[in-house]
This record gives C-alpha cells, structure tokens and sequence, in this order.
C-alpha cells in the first residue's frame, strides 16, 4: 500500500475494516460505527476511507458519498483504486445510460463542488493513455465547462488531426474526424472569439467538415468504413440509416441531422473569416439561395480577395454537394434498404420528349450557360405520379447552375477540381449520374452515350433500365433510330413476367398526358423507372421512328407495326391510323400477315374492312395468317378466282371482331417481345 499508515500495521487496518464490512448488510450503523472508530485510530488511511464511501455508495447515500469521494481526492490524488472509480463515474456520465447504476454514479458526479467536476475531467484526462478517451474527455470537459475551451480548443483540435494522420484511416468517416469536425470545431469556432491561427487552417479545417459530413450521408452502412474510401450511391443505407464508426459507441457514431450541422459549421466559420451570411440562408427556397450566391460572385468580381474567392468556393461546393445528393437520393433508389424511399419511390429518369410533327426536327445545340435569360433553355415537364417533382427539379437545376459557377473563372475551376481531387471525386459513383443528366439537359447528346455505355456495364435491374432509357432517348436525338428502338425494345424485354391484372390499361395509365412537344424550346420528361410509364414512353418512341421511317419511304411491314402499336390508349392516336390508313389507300395495296395475330380494336377492324368495299377504295388487302395471294393460287382458276379468298377474309374479321383477346397492353408486349427482329429489320 502506498499510503503511510500511522502507528498501525496493515493486518490491524484489514481488521477494522472486516469487522465493518461484515455489518453492512445487515446492521448499516454498527458498520458506520465500526468505520469511524477505524478512520479516529488511521485517519490517514487510504482503505478506511475508501471503504467508507463503498458503504455510503451501496446506501444509495449521494451526499455522503461525494463527499468522502472528495476528501479522498484531495488526500489521496495518487491512488489508483480512486481514479479506477472515478473513471467508473465519468463513463457513466459519457454513455447517458438510464439504468440505475450509471445514474447513481452521474448523481454523485453532480453532487461535487463544480471546481471538483473540473478538476476531476482534467486530471482523468491528463492520466489515461487511450487517446480517444482522452479527446472524450476533453470534450466532455469543454462542454460542461465552457471556459475550458479558451485553453484546451486548440489543444484538443490538433490532437485530433495528428491521431487521424496517424492512424492511417482511409474513410474520412473515422472516429477521430467525427470527434473533430462534429464535436470540437463547432465549440471552438463559437466560444472563441479570435482565434490565434491562419486563414490556411481555417480552410483546412472547412474542407476536413465537408469532406466528412458528405462522406457520412452518402457511406453505405453495411460498408467497412476503416477500409475503403468510395462513396456509393446516397441511398444504399441500411434500417439503422447512420454509419457505426469504429472506435466509437453508436449513440456517438450517429449524426442525426448531417446537412444541418454542416450548414451550422459553416455559418460559424464564415464568422471568423468575415463571410456576410444571412443566419437562415440554408432554409430558404432554391432561388433564393442561387440569387444570394449571384450576389456574392458579383461582389467578388468588382472586388476581388482571397477570403471572398474562399466564400464563394465553399458555399457553392456546400449548395452543389447539397442539392446533388437530394436529386441523387431519388434518382438510384434500387440498393435502399430501410429508407423510406425504399418502400414507396422507384427511381425517377430525365428523357427527351418526342417532336410533334408540326414542331421543330432538328436537336437544338449543346446549352453553354443556364442564365435566365437564354432562349433555349429547356423545360422539364414531370409526371403526375411524382408528387416531389418540383422538389426534385430545383435540386437539380441548382445543382447544375453551382457546377457551372464553379467552372466559371480559371481560379474557380482550380481550386474546386483540387477539392474534387483531395476528396476522391471520381470514386462517387453517384457524380456520373448528374454529370449524365446534366449532359442530356445541355443537349450534350454524344458526351451522354459515352458516359452512359461506360455505365451500363455493371448496372442491373431497374438502373439498367434507367440507363437503357437514357441512351435510347440520346441515340434518338442523334438520329440513330434503329439503336433508339433496339434499346428500347430490350427494355421491354426486361420488364419481369406478367399476368393479364398486372397490366391491364386502367392500372398502368402513364403520369403525363403526352410525350411530344412542338415549338422552338426544348422540353424533358421526368418520369418514374415504373412499367406504367416505361412502357408508354418505349411505344411513343417506336411510334415516333416508324412515323419518321415511313414518311421518308413508305413500307408495309412498318405501316403494319404502327398499325399494332397505335391501339395502345386508344383513341390516343386515332389521328395517326387514319394517317396510315389514307397511305394503304393511295398505295392500294397492304400486306401484312401478323394483323390478325395482334390486332383487336374494334374501331380499327371496320376501318379495315371498309377498306376491301368499294367506297374504301377496294384495296388489296394481303393481312391473313397465310398470304392470301399463296391461297388464291392453291385454288382452282375459275371466273371466281378470288371469291373464296374474300370469304375467308370477311370471315377471319368476324371471328376477330368476337375475339375475347388478351388486355390490349398486353398483347403489346407480347409483339414487341416476340416481333423484336421483325420491327428492327426496316428501322
């Protein structure tokens, strides 16, 4: 035993205390009694007064036990046993437990003198070698304490770098840097007024907070976060929807409002660098901030400095991570699991809409600036079925003007693409989805195909779908109608089995009433990765090529498939088959075998027998099963050489006009499964 007990030998000391230990539970005075009489021949025994307050603390007595636990610390400041316990205490206040034992232990610590409290973090802290518990510590000190920040802020921030630097985590989502960015710095930056270090840390410590705050919104929670530094899609979260970070418990692993605390760190770090930022700029509406950060740029322009190049670089890169990462979240929805996106979203698709005939053909050239004021800049039209859309939209239109803005001066450009590059940018596999998107908005149509068939090599389900949809769209607007209908076509394809409910027109009806657009402004879709509206958008763009296809050179067997095609909503396109109907006219003639194979609309049926009378225009019609012209010559020549055949015809539109078919999107998808190299073979 370290301590010098007076007159007395060790076994005299272990007896007194026995003989008092032995009454505690049943007799508490008698072991009282016993423990003074012990502490008025020892008085300077450490055992006797440890013992003491063992028997105070299983009474459940917290004034008396603070008290004796006082006494011991100012007596016996070297006592491991003591600091054991006082350890016990400051875990129990760290964890914020409720169970009876940590809340005694969190009463007793309140029961201490505040200069006690103090003085026992700091001493813990001083003492322990585990650095994390040490920094905890600290932190827990600064928070009770607030002036303790003035002299251990500083300390504790640069312990915390040094630890991450060397511990040689890959993943700034670490235990070190949560402590920092998430505990420490928001303490420091608001308790101390002028901070005695340079803009250059300031900077460092701003790009450390952002790095770690995106990192964490966007880190897969099933990932080793020690191990790997790619960041996935923002969406793939688990149930428990925060990443448990090594090293720390997960009440201290959770962040529960990431964009929020960011925007808070970066209001106060534009108060020491003499950022003039509205106090509620970040809860304002997408315009508003996009007008505050114009405002900025312009200043900066007429008056050029570093700290305002600074300003305008970190808040656009915060609004541009920001508004990406909420377009992205509802665009990969596919590997969410426990997000409530998960259950009730579908991911959603920028696409061209189609040119009406009366429009414009030719693709309007690649969009260099988003300013207001630029007449061709196009419109996104959303479907009905997103009932975010407008959320949706402004996201990604901001996002795009930030991305712009910060390629809009040399030294803006540079300074970002080194932030990009410190952060490992191009690891965030969801940064290709905007930088696609965004090509597709711009009409960059090339750049688009390009980046999309780099991504469709490791994309499944609905994502591939997504990108199938994209590339048919950007080969259509290329020209290149035949890979425009072999994509979608393999869309079709995808689509998972179906039964005659699951795909009966009232169910799958689209969100927007139309596809096409005319007149001298762009315009997009926004749509669901759904059936419901994949599928018409697929029809709308066959429709469209074998339009185009026929209008250029006119050939049955397309004017066949249009005919198959058009019966989808009908009478959406009832103006369309009468189009067609008055080219198989003034051909004369039209063959097509498969017609009785996929053709049931009423409406359609008699405008085709109408056709084989005489006010229609006695055309040729060669639309049976097997050729009618290979039946009249099976048959004897006679002077009635055809009559047979026109039996057989009239015949097989009765029987079709009784058929009981399939629902009609069905048989559809039936055709443009089955007839795939059929439809392609002339496109």
């Amino acid at each position: 035993m370290a301590t010098v007990v007076e007159n007395a030998k060790l076994s005299d000391v272990e007896w007194l205390v026995m003989r008092a230990r032995g009454f505690s539970k049943t007799d508490i005075f008698a072991a009282k009694a016993w423990l003074i009489t012990a502490r008025s021949l020892f008085p300077r025994c450490f055992l006797i007064q440890f013992e003491s307050y063992q028997l105070e603390k299983s009474s459940k007595n917290v004034k008396d036990a603070a008290k004796h636990l006082e006494e011991m610390l100012k007596n016996f400041p070297n006592e491991q046993r003591l600091w054991i316990e006082v350890h016990t205490i400051l875990e129990a206040l760290q964890t914020e437990s409720t169970d009876q034992k940590s809340s005694f232990h969190t009463e007793i610590f309140a029961a201490f003198p505040t200069h006690i409290q103090c003085q026992m973090l700091l001493n813990v802290a001083e003492k322990i070698s585990n650095v994390l518990e040490r920094c905890r510590l600290l932190l827990l000190a600064m928070r009770k304490f607030p002036n303790l920040v003035v002299e251990h802020g500083l300390k504790l921030v640069e312990l915390l770098m040094l630890e991450e630097r060397q511990s040689g985590a890959v993943s700034p989502v670490n235990c070190y840097r949560k402590l920092l960015v998430c505990d420490t710095l928001p303490l420091v930056l608001l308790k101390i007024s002028h901070l005695s270090i340079s803009d250059v840390e300031l900077y460092t410590w701003l790009q450390r907070s952002v790095e770690f705050y995106i990192s964490y919104t966007t880190q897969p929670v099933t990932q080793d976060v020690s191990q790997s530094p790619d960041l996935l899609s923002p969406t793939k979260t688990s149930a428990k929807k925060f990443p448990v970070i090594p090293g720390l418990l997960d009440r201290e692993s959770q962040v529960t409002d990431p964009w929020g605390s960011l925007f808070k760190l970066l209001q106060l770090f534009g108060g020491h660098l003499g950022w003039e930022m509205e106090a509620d700029i970040f809860i304002k509406s997408r315009d508003y901030q996009w007008q505050y950060l114009l405002g900025v740029y312009n200043s900066i322009k007429q008056n050029p400095s570093e700290r305002g190049q600074k300003h305008i670089l970190y808040v656009s890169t915060v609004l541009f991570l920001q508004c990406l990462y909420m377009y992205v979240s509802h665009v990969d929805t596919e590997n969410l699991s426990g997000s409530s996106l998960s259950s009730s979203h579908v991911p959603v698709v920028i696409l061209e809409k189609f040119r009406s005939e009366n429009g414009e053909t030719q693709i309007q050239p690649k969009i260099k600036r988003l300013r207001q004021d630029n007449p061709h800049l196009p419109q996104i039209m959303s479907s009905s079925s997103i009932t975010n859309s407008q959320f949706i939209t402004q996201n990604f239109i901001t996002a795009m003007k930030c991305f712009e803005l910060l390629h809009s001066s040399e030294d803006l450009r540079r300074e970002f693409i080194v932030m990009c590059q410190t952060w490992r940018m191009e690891l965030w596999s969801w940064m290709g989805v905007f930088q696609t998107d965004m090509c597709l908005y711009q009409g960059a149509f090339q750049e688009a195909v390009a980046q999309l068939q780099s991504y469709c090599m490791g994309a499944k389900g609905k994502m591939k779908m997504r990108l199938s949809l994209q590339l048919a769209s950007s080969f259509y607007c290329l020209r290149n109608l035949s890979k425009a209908c072999e994509l979608v076509l393999d869309v079709v394809a995808s689509l998972p089995e179906h039964s005659p409910t699951s795909v009966s027109t009232e169910e799958s009806q689209p969100g927007f009433k139309s596809l096409t657009t005319s007149g001298p402004v762009r315009h997009l879709i926004l749509m669901q990765c759904s059936e419901s509206e994949i599928v018409p958008y697929c029809i709308q763009l066959l429709i469209t090529c074998l339009r185009e296809r026929i209008s250029n050179h006119s050939n049955d067997l397309n004017l066949g498939h249009l005919i198959v095609l058009l019966q989808y909503d009908w009478p959406k396109y009832e103006s369309i088959f009468l189009e067609v109907i008055q080219k198989i006219q003034k051909q004369g003639s039209f063959t097509y075998n498969l017609f009785f194979s996929y053709v049931f609309n009423m409406d359609m049926l008699e405008e085709l027998a109408f056709l084989d009378t005489q006010e229609g225009g006695r055309v040729s019609l060669d639309i049976m099963p097997t050729s009618t012209r290979a039946l009249a010559q099976q048959r004897t020549v006679t002077r009635g050489v055809n009559k047979g055949v026109k039996e057989d015809f009239r015949a097989s539109l009765e029987k079709q006009v009784k058929t009981v078919s399939d629902p009609i999107n069905k048989v559809l998808l039936c055709f443009m499964t089955e007839e795939r190299e059929l439809i392609l073979q002339n496109i």
